[in-house]
């Protein structure tokens, strides 16, 4: 009986104890890791800003990829980009993060909420460019509120989550660092469908000065019919590529017009292009060289996981008969992606 009163007086001596070091403890936590990553801060920034390109490196959605299902709402970079959570493993639960702060290349700010509870915290990635490459410090805070087992648990914050933020940035400074370099203007953006008039071609890559001229005859067509059926044109030249081959390849050569008709041309058929997300890539220069610039969007493609939603395009933003400089000659190569 003796002990037992022994084992109950320790006991209440413990919770005392930790009733008493949780109502001294202070209420806020923080918490802060640093990295120094062999790239751009705007590299950096890409990364950190995307919510969904976070899955790409952080630890906690490696925890239950299969079992995590995720919401993402807003834009998919910067103020507003917000993604949220559910999942049934304790480690992973439920909650939400909402980017509230975005400056370019310099700092994101994200709020977070987690299941049960009620207030708010912090995690800031700080960007510094040095000349080791691009110095990031992760941060975060937050507010363990009155209860004292939670303000005791934010004395072991340090401990609970400190590797895990290290962990964190070592999986980022090796995306990014090995992620590929790009010469030209990549974007992710939302498209309105694009309705054209066209004429279906195959061309044959052994002969590439024939390409241009026959082309030009076939763009000659399309006007030709705009201009005599009343058709409203409304946009640049542009191609849109069917199929591949190691010989060449298939395109519908078209020009877009703000409604099709109906189509009394045989040789003529009217189409649109997909809407939704598509991947952009700008090219500058001469047509000969677009290859190089399908193969960097490529290439992004499939460092980002990015799924094809649809055929490729390409406008051709410049004028070659007005604009002689090939250096300037603008087109936009877009991709539709999932």
């Amino acid at each position: 009986m003796n002990i037992l009163k022994k084992i109950l007086l320790v006991l209440a001596i413990l919770v005392g104890l930790i009733v008493v070091i949780g109502l001294v403890s202070p209420s806020n936590v923080t918490l802060e890791r640093s990295t120094v990553i062999n790239a751009t801060p705007s590299s950096v920034y890409e990364e950190v800003a995307n919510l969904k390109k976070t899955n790409k490196w952080s630890p906690w959605d490696a925890i239950d990829p299969e079992g995590t299902s995720y919401v993402f709402t807003g834009p998919d970079m910067g103020v507003g980009a917000k993604k949220e959570w559910t999942s049934t493993n304790d480690e992973v639960g439920s909650g939400s993060q909402e980017v509230v702060e975005a400056i370019p290349d310099q700092k994101v700010r994200t709020e977070l909420y987690f299941g049960g509870f009620d207030e708010p915290a912090y995690a800031d990635f700080v960007l510094a460019e040095t000349e080791e490459g691009t110095k990031v410090t992760w941060t975060f805070e937050g507010d363990m509120g009155s209860n004292p087992l939670y303000k005791l648990m934010g004395l072991m914050m340090e401990s609970m989550l400190g590797p895990t933020y290290e962990e964190g940035l070592a999986n980022l400074k090796s995306r990014v660092e090995s992620k590929p370099t790009f010469s030209i203007e990549i974007s992710e953006i939302d498209a309105e469908p694009i309705n054209y008039l066209a004429i279906r071609e195959t061309f044959d890559v052994t002969n590439p000065e024939s390409i241009g001229p026959r082309m030009g005859e076939i763009y000659g067509q399309l006007l030709g019919y705009i201009n005599e059926n009343g058709v409203m044109a409304a946009g640049q030249p542009m191609s849109i590529y069917v199929d591949y081959s190691d010989t060449g390849w298939e395109a519908d050569i078209a020009i877009p017009v703000a409604d099709t008709g109906e189509v009394s041309d045989e040789n003529i058929a009217a189409g649109q292009t997909a809407g939704g997300k598509v991947l952009m890539g700008v090219h500058m220069g001469d047509y000969n060289l677009l290859d190089e610039t399908h193969k960097q969007l490529q290439a992004y493609m499939q460092f980002n996981e990015l799924e094809a939603n649809g055929n490729g395009y390409e406008v051709y933003v410049t004028d070659p008969t007005i604009q002689t400089d090939t250096a300037q000659w603008r087109t936009e190569v877009f991709y539709p992606i999932k």
